[in-house]
């Protein structure tokens, strides 16, 4: 069996390290941030939603946690994601760090509506370990009014991918693709983006197993 790439981690730092660190990639093609000595592919956010946009096919929050903002994205079949966050909300964002056209942003695994006590532990977690964020730091993204062209696979596509190999020990190709209630070229590219982030591993050609 093939060593499992670990899993990235979901670090907690404050949203302007998203905009302010470097560009990088892990070893297996991942965009990455680079703050300190970490890697920033997965982050776990805490903000208040000061902005929110949906349309038929796409939708957004736009997010502040006193040092920053930042947008997350989510397209077609991700859209149930941001059904239960309004503007006021705190909200807790776990997800992965994009960047398209300049513009870096999150696209979420997990957005859960969170309260004014657990935002409040949170700051004092992220000033204990890298101190208060400075006001001359501070990077606000402009809220949007209009769509954007989809760039990476849903999550929904990565979801019933995972359900459907968890069901087996060990699943083919043609198997998940019949099994999957989304198009062939979405279930296609959420499996090269599972394999490269070390949340499957194919065993040989065209079969797949969880790592």
């Amino acid at each position: 069996m093939p060593e499992a790439i670990k899993r990235h981690i979901a670090y907690k730092v404050w949203i302007n390290v998203l905009h302010t660190g470097a560009q990088g990639q892990d070893p297996s093609g991942i965009f990455t941030v680079q703050f300190q000595e970490m890697s920033l592919a997965r982050v776990n956010i805490v903000g208040n939603v000061i902005d929110h946009f949906i349309s038929p096919g796409y939708g957004s929050l736009l997010i502040d946690d006193g040092s920053g903002s930042i947008r997350v994205k989510v397209w077609s079949d991700d859209l149930s994601l941001l059904k239960f966050s309004k503007i006021g909300d705190i909200v807790m964002v776990i997800g992965r760090v994009a960047e398209f056209q300049g513009e870096r942003y999150l696209r979420p695994e997990i957005i859960r509506t969170s309260t004014m006590d657990w935002a409040l532990l949170r700051r004092l977690e992220l000033m204990k370990s890298y101190g208060p964020p400075k006001k001359e730091d501070k990077i606000t993204a402009i809220p949007e009014n209009h769509p954007q062209p989809e760039v990476e696979p849903s999550l929904a596509a990565r979801e019933a991918i995972i359900n459907v190999i968890e069901k087996h020990e060990e699943v083919d190709e043609a198997t998940l693709f019949a099994a999957c209630p989304l198009s062939k070229e979405k279930v296609h590219v959420a499996l090269q983006d599972l394999l490269k982030e070390g949340e499957i591993f194919s065993p040989r050609k065209g079969f797949y197993q969880l790592v």
